[in-house]
């Protein structure tokens, strides 16, 4: 579930081909990503505009009340896993006539592809993935499951750490029958020896020796116990772990993983401490940077393509594949982008002359009153200065502080540049080389970096010494020396995961709650009853205390934003009828308000909603404080903020998170920049682009004098959509009227490293950031950070 794979999705199956109907459930089906023995694999698209990964029981097995009723209890199961590294069930349907599950779609390459794309993972990766995987099957087992199919296909690698996929329904999808033997649960390879023998009789214990079976396999491109089924079976029960490719350091532990006796392996909680200091980053092999960098982009045109053809249901036994390349250029003919010939950027226009931009409705120009004007990109003016970065990156975000530059990713890579000459203040994360690094004197190991408030950093620490162990502390510190000031402790066990959303000295944090079931400790012996949570969470800042909680369910971050005024918390779910816009009191986390947001049932994107760019806009009164929602055919909607009440609602294409400055709301699709009155809804500008402009996250950054948009850098040709012959770069423009300034344009090798990531993979969406601060523009790519005067040009 949840796979990425482009070869497939099922390991052993990459052959299998199957009829694709139009949907699953309320799902529109883009593509097949596997097929196996008993299901089918494909990446879909929500109402709502998301990407999920379903999983439907293949036809002739639908009608097995055993199946089915195995299939239901598993789901049921899954339902309840939430952790950093798993993968967590959006939806399901166990009682119509083909079984499905949904679960949040993860563009990466499963653990098996990637040991095939970069060889045998190092030392310190393979730390990071033991702690990473050890970390998920702790969620599991504490939701009453042991996953019994761990292996290299069933890990997805992400730009985030991986992810632990088909727990609980590889029970019922993943039988694999030997003659001889009965019924053997799970994949023969990697199995435990009590598995092999009963698979009624295995407890935790089993998962412990496939970890370590797949950290073998990562290593050396092989299991401990050698190919085959049978075969690795039999040596499973009765031969020693082949370990000669592992690095000696890990032998030891692996080995006592890998022992016989369940009850002598260690348990996931000593495997972490053994593994540990580990570093996520080291994960991130350059091959592997490249590759997520070229997944991300596709995931990105998916979720605005349209879908395909369906397929005829009499299409018989000639079942016809859908590969993601047909797709793809299925789905960009249908929105208007043709191919401009190969090694070339994708161009909005028809060969008649100019085309509507992609999907905008008719009649937009004059109903909304702004004629569009067309950009050209004229050459940009010399840079202020130039920084070669040294860091590796798949998905950097930029924000430009009053003197300062950051660039991170996550919460874990980041740095920091002098904002008027560039000059490095410190960094942390992979190095081109693939070495970690980590500035002692600025940020140590304990420090997750998760972004601005207001001219503040935010970060968390963790304690390290013997009065402040196991505590979580908050910072708001100096971004250009972020290991300098006071700090307050969080009064919870919270763990911190994600930065929703801030407003004043008011963060809303995504975390994990991590409790024990019984008031007793465990018998020795035995699997603690650990239960995790996540929670969205209101905590002050200057207290360290928490406000108020409530649940917040994993899947919801996907394809939803967040936003945060004076008066509550704002964010966006998938309801039984709809997207609903949801407002919570900022004190209390009472429920103050909910709409349902107008969407077509044809959405290409979930709605992005934002309250002033993330905070209250200070030039409106009380009365007119506003949300601010967009969607690719539902247009752009404001809300009063305080009661929910629509003010106004524009008919537009638009699929960038909208930013707000001053009376000016900001957004674009991939063929025009909107700039939209916030009292009125009224357009008041519009430019055209010549080439794709990207549509993701912070691909816009505006101030009041300047507004600058990514340039997508897809190639589309008769071969199909890529990400590595197309343009790089930004265009500029005047916020008060759309009047351009000047373009960055650049071929992808601008520039390239010889390591991937920021520093020089594929010039891809992924690899470029943009940031504006007054008319200064900063911009990454190519291996380095630039600034630029934009009324230079």
């Amino acid at each position: 579930m949840a796979r990425g794979s482009g070869k497939g999705g099922v390991p052993g199956s990459e052959d299998a081909t199957v009829l694709l109907p139009a949907s699953v459930g309320p799902h529109v089906i883009m593509r097949q990503l596997g097929a196996g023995g008993m299901g089918v694999v494909s990446l879909c698209r929500t109402p709502s505009g998301r990407l999920v990964a379903v999983k439907q029981v293949r036809e002739e097995f639908a009608d097995d009340p055993v199946f089915r009723g195995r299939f239901r209890r598993e789901v049921t199961i899954a339902r309840r896993v939430s952790g950093v590294y798993t993968v967590p069930v959006v939806d399901a349907d166990v009682d119509g006539p083909r079984p499905w599950v949904a679960t949040v779609y993860i563009p990466g390459p499963t653990l098996g592809e990637a040991v095939r794309m970069c060889g045998g993972f190092p030392e310190a990766g393979l730390r990071a993935l033991g702690v990473a995987l050890a970390e998920a099957l702790q969620a599991i087992h504490a939701a009453g499951l042991v996953h019994r199919d761990l292996k290299p296909g069933n890990v997805l690698l992400s730009g985030d750490g991986p992810r632990v996929i088909d727990f609980g329904i590889a029970r019922a999808l993943g039988e694999t029958r030997l003659t001889g033997t009965g019924t053997v649960i799970g994949s023969p390879a990697f199995m435990a020896p009590e598995q092999a023998v009963s698979a009624h009789d295995v407890g935790p214990e089993c998962d412990v020796f496939a970890l370590a079976g797949v950290l073998v396999h990562a290593a050396c491109g092989e299991g401990p116990f050698g190919p085959g089924d049978v075969g690795a079976l039999h040596r499973i029960v009765s031969d020693e772990p082949d370990l000669h490719g592992v690095p000696p350091a890990l032998r030891t532990l692996l080995l006592r993983c890998l022992d016989k006796t369940p009850a002598r392996r260690p348990t996931l909680e000593e495997v972490i401490t053994e593994l540990s200091p580990a570093d996520p980053a080291d994960l991130l092999l350059p091959a592997l940077r490249e590759d997520l960098a070229a997944r991300a982009d596709e995931a990105a045109l998916m979720a605005v393509a349209p879908p395909p053809p369906a397929l005829a249901p009499d299409v018989g036994r000639n079942e016809r594949r859908v590969g993601r390349r047909g797709v793809l250029i299925g789905g960009l003919a249908a929105l208007g982008v043709l191919a401009a010939g190969a090694g070339t950027a994708a161009v909005l226009r028809g060969r008649d002359g100019p085309a509507d931009p992609v999907g905008r409705p008719s009649g937009t120009d004059d109903s909304l009153g702004a004629r569009a004007s067309t950009i050209k990109l004229t050459d940009p003016p010399a840079p202020l200065w130039t920084t070669t970065l040294k860091m590796a990156s798949t998905m950097p975000r930029l924000h430009a502080f009053r003197s300062t530059v950051l660039l991170h990713e996550l919460s874990y890579t980041a740095a920091a540049f002098d904002a008027r000459s560039g000059k490095s203040h410190w960094w942390r994360g992979a190095a081109l080389d693939g070495r970690s690094q980590v500035d002692p004197e600025q940020l140590d190991l304990g420090t997750n970096v998760f972004g601005p408030v207001g001219e503040r950093l935010l970060v968390t620490q963790r304690g390290s010494g013997l009065e402040s162990l196991g505590k979580t502390f908050l910072a708001t510190v100096d971004p250009a020396t972020p290991g300098k000031g006071p700090r307050t402790e969080l009064a919870s066990s919270f763990t911190p995961v994600m930065l929703l959303a801030t407003h004043d000295r008011t963060a809303y944090f995504l975390v994990n709650d991590i409790s024990f079931g019984s008031r007793t400790p465990p018998s020795p012996g035995a699997t603690p009853d650990i239960q995790t949570s996540q929670l969205a969470a209101a905590i002050d800042l200057d207290s360290g205390k928490v406000r108020w909680s409530r649940p917040m369910v994993a899947s919801s971050l996907f394809g939803i934003r967040f936003a945060a005024d004076r008066h509550g918390f704002y964010y966006t779910e998938d309801t039984d009828d709809g997207l609903t816009l949801r407002a919570l009191d900022a004190e209390r986390g009472r429920s103050m308000w909910s709409v349902k947001v107008p969407a077509d049932p044809d959405s290409r994107l979930p709605p992005y909603m934002q309250a002033g760019g993330g905070q209250l806009v200070s030039s409106l009164t009380a009365a007119d404080d506003l949300l601010i929602t967009v969607n690719l055919k539902g247009g752009m909607t404001a809300y009063d903020a305080k009661s929910g009440r629509r003010r106004w609602s524009t008919p537009m294409v638009a699929a960038t998170a909208p930013v707000v400055v001053g009376d000016l709301v900001l957004t674009n699709d991939p063929g025009r920049v909107h700039g939209v009155d916030l009292r009125t809804g009224k357009v008041r500008w519009q430019v055209e682009s010549p080439v794709a402009l990207a549509v993701n996250y912070q691909t816009l950054a505006a101030s009041k004098e300047v507004t600058a948009v990514l340039l997508s850098t897809l190639t589309i040709n008769d071969k199909g959509v890529s990400g590595t012959g197309g343009t790089a770069g930004c265009v500029v423009l005047r916020t008060s009227d759309g009047k351009q300034l000047w373009a960055l344009q650049e071929k992808p090798d601008a520039g390239r490293t010889p390591s991937a990531g920021i520093g020089g993979g594929p010039s891809g969406l992924a690899q470029w950031g943009v940031a504006v601060r007054g008319s200064t523009v900063f911009v990454t790519g190519g291996g380095r950070l630039r600034a630029y005067r934009a009324d230079a040009g």
